[in-house]
């Protein structure tokens, strides 16, 4: 029962799995434990209630089977293959290529180590790009799932974890096993050595050491403060002298507040590099891409950056012209549209509506019929609907393209949303993060304090924001922000998840930049 697992025990539960496993639970997720403790109970035939699996967990006589399943059930290995195809073809084009034959394994092969690789698809996905690229290469995943290795062991995977638009890689390297299941090639099995390994509480093996790339994307959020340092300091000694780490640009800001990795970017994308010789105050940009000089703003600037939206670039913001001032009109113009885009025609009945149609819309993603989906999206934008349900359509159809890294495709589809619904935040906010992926971050900040502008409360654009500035070593510019999301997420449900996240807690991300700001500060003294 819930009530026998006491505040006094789930404490001394949170604090034998940070300190055994690295993994951050504060009191606001307690309710994550408690659940898990219910459910491991009720899976086992050992304990009558679950006050006497938790007693049971905390104690020096549970085994570390049992540990491992528990921890397993609190990991989250949600991947698919392919995931950021621009880091990715920067990784195959600017350093596996040009550094073939010259890496630090066997007859110069490239050694690579996929961090948390849960299922398999992403060092799979390595494994895919150096056969394409003809890369002598060592891979390596590892997981503490134990579970998750062993389904990447099979090799068995469902459409899902195919995001991309392209089928190239599918069908080249998977055979089809039935309606939704596809089994992939023992030859690309073959190039990766799985293994279990826990980040905190293993000490790296020799097999582990001497790389030349290590990738550790939507690892380090979930760590505490001390686990990240000690997962960090375990990935600079692994690394090679010049060796890259490559994370996801949400954990950006915990590699920069360590001080030890040189960023380096590769026109939108950023790698961090081992250089022992690293200046933090410097910061290496290649291919000529250059950020845009820019006065940091004041508090009383964010009030008053609306004119982020004068000039050319962007346009004039004029509120008599938008719809949330004018009558709403319905709009059902499509000659702008191209006929190709409706080479399957979907019939639609007279009760549809927008609403129905982003059901169905997440329906067709979450099965991975991104096509179905696009299709659904464009044939809706035949219909008479207002032009804030328009602009939300064409939005969709922008996030769809972005994810499948279609940018410049995403990037038209952004700014005609943006051009129906001037004053919806989020479209200029995704605008900004395609911009990034591109290389124009001076465009990219511009549409982030667009989004600001819009909504002073839009917690994920400041994160970003402070973000960029990291990487600029703009602290002062980076810790406004940081503090001003700080400030908005102390104001909702620790336990809510915070809108275009991907699906993090504002606890969590709370934790996440607690820990940025405290290096800044120490960084400062």
């Amino acid at each position: 029962m819930v009530n026998s697992l006491t505040d006094d025990k789930v404490s001394q539960l949170a604090c034998m799995v940070r300190d055994k496993y690295g993994l951050d639970f504060a009191p606001d997720r307690w309710r994550d434990l408690r659940l898990a403790i219910e459910n491991f109970q009720t899976a086992s035939t050992c304990f009558c209630a679950s006050g006497d699996c938790l007693d049971y967990m905390i104690s020096p006589q549970a085994a570390r089977k049992d540990l491992e399943l528990f921890i397993n059930s609190l990991t989250i290995g949600e991947t698919y293959f392919f995931r950021d195809p621009r880091a990715l073809d920067v990784l195959e084009r600017d350093i596996l290529r040009k550094k073939n034959g010259q890496g630090s394994g066997t007859h110069g092969a490239m050694r690579i180590w996929s961090m948390a690789c849960a299922t398999g698809e992403e060092p799979y996905t390595l494994a895919m790009i150096c056969r394409r690229s003809n890369v002598r290469c060592e891979i390596f995943g590892t997981d503490i799932d134990s579970r998750a290795l062993t389904k990447a062991h099979e090799g068995s995977y469902r459409k899902w974890s195919f995001r991309s638009e392209s089928t190239v890689f599918r069908d080249m390297f998977f055979k089809k096993s039935g309606p939704n299941a596809y089994f992939i090639d023992q030859s690309i099995k073959d190039m990766v050595n799985l293994s279990r390994f826990n980040l905190i509480g293993d000490d790296i093996p020799l097999t582990l050491m001497e790389m030349d790339v290590i990738f550790c994307r939507n690892v380090l959020m979930y760590f505490s403060r001390e686990g990240v340092n000690m997962v960090l300091d375990k990935i600079w000694n692994s690394l090679n002298s010049g060796g890259w780490l490559v994370v996801t640009p949400s954990e950006s800001a915990l590699i920069t507040a360590y001080g030890k990795f040189e960023a380096v970017n590769f026109g939108s994308v950023v790698f961090y590099r081992k250089n022992e010789k690293f200046i933090p105050e410097k910061i290496k940009i290649l291919n000529s891409v250059e950020l845009e000089k820019e006065s940091v703003l004041s508090d009383v600037d964010l009030i008053e950056e609306q004119d982020c939206f004068s000039g050319a670039d962007h346009g004039e913001f004029d509120f008599s012209a938008d719809p949330l001032v004018q009558e709403e009109e319905s709009v059902t113009d499509t000659d702008d549209l191209s006929k190709n885009d409706f080479d399957e025609t979907l019939s639609i009945s007279g009760n549809f509506s927008v609403k129905v149609c982003n059901d169905q819309v997440r329906l067709l993603r979450e099965q991975g019929d991104n096509a179905g989906a696009l299709n659904l999206l464009k044939e809706t934008l035949r219909l008479e609907i207002s032009r804030v349900d328009r602009s939300a359509v064409l939005l969709s159809i922008a996030e769809i393209n972005a994810d499948g890294g279609l940018l410049d495709e995403a990037l038209e589809w952004c700014q005609r949303s943006i051009e129906l619904d001037r004053v919806a935040p989020y479209p200029h906010f995704l605008l900004g993060q395609i911009m990034m992926q591109q290389g124009d971050f001076a465009g990219a900040v511009a549409e982030v304090r667009n989004a600001i502008f819009l909504d002073s409360g839009f917690i994920m654009a400041h994160v970003v924001l402070g973000n960029i500035y990291m990487t600029r070593n703009d602290a002062s510019a980076a810790a406004r922000h940081f503090r001003i999301s700080l400030q908005e997420l102390e104001k909702v449900d620790q336990e809510e998840l915070v809108p275009y996240s991907d699906g993090t807690t504002a606890g969590r991300l709370l934790e996440m930049v607690e820990l940025v700001q405290s290096n800044l500060e120490q960084k400062e003294v």
